[in-house]
């Protein structure tokens, strides 16, 4: 993955020098990144689009063939070539974001990584008073995570599991040997000036990432309806629009703020170029339709 991860990282540390904020540019980089695959995903949702158009010919298909499925696949292709739908068109997008997604939850480790072990270096060399975690409106650390258990300082447990990074200068083997030896004595300082009964966050990234991707999943993405099987159970669809949401929550919960921010800002996104697309290609049909009501009205 380090094809991946290493450009993503060199673009966000390249927004981040204009921004000077990690929050800011992780969200200036979810945009970059959709504005980037925006041709792909106009292209799936034109594609899904004309498949939902062609929804009942397909049913009609399936019932008037219901008995032959060789013939029945057969006369599906064919209304696929003479409507030009290719119903895989859909999957690149998917294909291409899901090891975005990973490499970003790899990103996010990293920099979460050297973030702590600077905040050390930091409070080690120059004292309690140096070190400013990195805040974001009601996140007080965004490099922890967003919910109402999490400290603001990293506990020990959690920074003794860092590992090195082949080639960073600064999550390497010898500071992290200074680390491990010193950090409890080193950050109780700053333990103590943050970690004061007041919880890292407010959860709120983790509650706008789940509602955001139970509104895809149950409005946005076009749903079969719920059928059974020959032994009378129902589909997964339904216990699939309800598995991503929670896995939303639960990582966004479980993981540091920034990656949570990069969830969200990213279905937040989906959610608007939804309806932008919707808006524009109903526009385009309703002049389509007109046109050939006009020209059916001249002849």
């Amino acid at each position: 993955m380090s094809f991946i991860i290493t450009p993503l990282r060199a673009v966000i540390d390249f927004i981040y020098g204009f921004v000077g904020n990690y929050a800011v540019a992780i969200i200036l980089f979810t945009l970059v990144v959709k504005l980037i695959l925006l041709p792909l995903d106009i292209k799936q949702r034109s594609s899904m689009r004309k498949m939902t158009a062609l929804n009942p010919k397909i049913e009609e298909i399936n019932r008037k063939y219901e008995k032959d499925p060789e013939k029945k696949n057969m006369k599906t292709m064919e209304l696929y070539r003479k409507e030009k739908v290719n119903p895989m068109s859909g999957c690149l997008p998917i294909l291409i974001q899901f090891p975005i997604l990973i490499a970003m939850f790899a990103v996010m480790r990293h920099i979460a990584d050297e973030q702590s072990v600077s905040m050390f270096l930091t409070v080690y060399e120059h004292g309690a008073e140096a070190f400013h975690p990195e805040s974001f409106l009601w996140i007080r650390n965004i490099w922890q995570p967003d919910n109402i258990t999490a400290p603001v300082i990293p506990v020990f447990q959690s920074v003794s599991a860092i590992r090195e990074i082949a080639g960073n200068p600064i999550v390497n083997a010898e500071n992290l040997a200074l680390m491990q030896a010193n950090y409890e004595t080193v950050m109780q300082p700053v333990i103590d000036a943050y970690d004061t009964g007041f919880a890292n966050g407010w959860a709120i990234l983790p509650i706008v990432a789940g509602l955001s991707q139970l509104f895809q999943s149950k409005v946005l993405t076009p749903q079969p309806e719920p059928t059974t099987n020959k032994d009378g159970k129902p589909n997964s669809n339904k216990f699939m629009q309800y598995l991503l949401p929670i896995m939303s929550v639960f990582f966004c919960w479980s993981y540091n703020a920034a990656f949570a921010l990069y969830w969200v800002t990213s279905n937040l996104y989906a959610i608007a170029q939804h309806y932008v697309f919707t808006w524009i290609a109903d526009y385009k049909d309703k002049k389509a339709a007109q046109r050939t009501q006009t020209e059916g009205d001249v002849k």
